[in-house]
């Protein structure tokens, strides 16, 4: 599995019990299940919430379910 495809399904993963629509950042940062302390890792890179919170913009919401979450994180990271 490529790094793409991983960081996609944690994605999905870490938003499993999430409430969508998610209609701002808040709310994104309340599903998240340690808020922007919440964890992704590859290999030996770890990346929070906090970190990349910086890719989304309010005038991306909103999120109709996590798999819109994940595709706009990897596109925006270059992914």
């Amino acid at each position: 599995m490529g790094v793409k495809e991983e960081v996609y399904e944690q994605i999905i993963e870490i938003l499993k019990d999430a409430k969508f629509p998610i209609n701002t950042m808040d709310e994104l940062i309340a599903a998240l299940p340690e808020g922007l302390d919440t964890t992704g890792r590859i290999g030996d890179v770890e990346v929070t919430a906090r970190e990349a919170e910086g890719l989304i913009t309010e005038k991306d919401f909103p999120f109709k379910d996590a798999q819109h979450v994940a595709d706009l994180l990897i596109e925006r990271a270059g992914l």
